[in-house]
């Protein structure tokens, strides 16, 4: 079976044991309740790693930063996907503990003093399971230390093991957290007034759904059928979705240079103003596209940046392309941002969490149906 595919396949029982066996540091306080628990802190986008400062500074420590330390595409700027904090095991206090990601990498072999400690974060149980399956690598648990926080743990037999099994899962791995803030942006975005006439008068009169978030307005349309933009217009940071959509007529949509032709023709009509100024790429970088799963979806994602043809303006975007086989359309929807002088990665990440809970008419109407 493919190393990559065998965190997918772990039994449920294993998970079950897992979970009784895989503690935290003994100052936790063992099986508090949720409501004894403090509540989890730190920035968006902030991972505390814990490990043997010796492996920090290793092979496997360069490892760990090509996969979180990695920069995100699609910015101006080099910005990484994560801003990581490494803690020595000894330090790790009680305010410390309370962070809202937090990574504990470990190898059974290291006989270091630091080595040691980080090994007293499994019970024997857990490491003799270690220790007969060499494809167990990696583990998750909520609420560890305080609400609201994640905590996954990585581990190995060797530093050549685990670094095998990071080079093999590397994005599953990122993934883990970024999906985990794509959720916290999500919930924290809606605690607010939901614009909900907006997300009604969408899908009754565009025949789609998405959570247009307080603070969002709906740009007047331009006689249009097929394309529609939310804004947030703010004094340092502009903040834009928009949805547009056609007939679906074959694959060739789905190549990259079709992909940028719709959104070329989409911008040329409504994201331009009365003269011959109107947004479009910026060719100097190249864009990266990607397959994803999109809401259970094939779709392409793509990032970039954008500009203005006059070049008065700019920055970057981030886009999903896909199909609604109920009613036969084409989607590209994106969102854009314009923040100059300020840091990308949280409000590209505040719009993705807008783009993933795009739904279309059917989709609403099964969730209806079985609500």
């Amino acid at each position: 079976m493919d190393k990559k595919k065998l965190s997918s396949y772990i039994t449920p029982f294993l998970l079950s044991c897992l979970i009784v066996t895989v503690t935290a540091c003994s100052e936790s306080g063992g099986s508090s309740s949720l409501d004894t628990l403090p509540i989890a802190r730190g920035a968006s986008g902030e991972l505390l790693l814990v490990m043997d400062s010796a492996l920090w500074q290793s092979e496997l420590g360069d490892e760990l930063r090509q996969t979180f330390l990695k920069a995100m595409p699609g910015l101006p700027q080099a910005e990484p996907y994560f801003s990581v904090r490494y803690i020595d095991p000894f330090k790790l206090n009680k305010v410390l503990r309370s962070a809202k990601n937090m990574l504990f990498v470990a190898t059974l072999d290291n006989q270091s003093i630091a080595g040691k400690k980080m090994k007293s974060f499994f019970t024997q149980s857990s490491v003799d399971r270690i220790e007969s399956d060499p494809n167990l690598y990696q583990f998750s648990k909520k609420n560890q230390f305080a609400r609201g926080q994640e905590v996954l743990f990585l581990f190995g037999q060797s530093d050549e093991a685990l670094i095998e099994n990071l080079k093999d899962n590397r994005k599953e791995i990122r993934n883990h957290f970024h999906e985990i803030e794509i959720d916290r942006l999500q919930s924290n975005l809606y605690k607010a007034n939901e614009r909900r006439t907006i997300n009604r008068t969408l899908l009754e009169k565009e025949g789609f759904y998405i959570r247009v978030p307080y603070g969002y307005e709906q740009v007047p349309k331009k006689n249009t059928e097929d394309f529609v933009w939310i804004r947030s217009l703010g004094d340092e940071v502009d903040k834009s979705v928009f949805v547009a959509y056609k007939e679906y007529t074959s694959e060739e949509a789905f190549k990259p240079e079709n992909i940028l032709d719709f959104r070329e023709e989409m911008s040329k009509k409504y994201l331009a103003d009365d003269s011959t100024v109107h947004m479009t790429i910026q060719s100097e970088i190249p864009i990266e596209f990607d397959t994803v799963n999109f809401n259970g979806k094939y779709a392409i994602e793509a990032r970039g940046l954008w500009k203005l043809n006059n070049n008065s303006m700019g920055g970057p975007f981030l886009s999903y392309t896909f199909v609604d086989e109920e009613s036969g359309r084409l989607y590209y929807i994106e969102g854009f941002i314009y923040s100059p002088g300020k840091q990308k990665r949280p409000f590209i990440r505040e719009i993705e969490a807008i783009l993933h809970t795009f739904r279309t008419a059917s989709e609403m109407e099964k969730k209806q149906a079985t609500s």
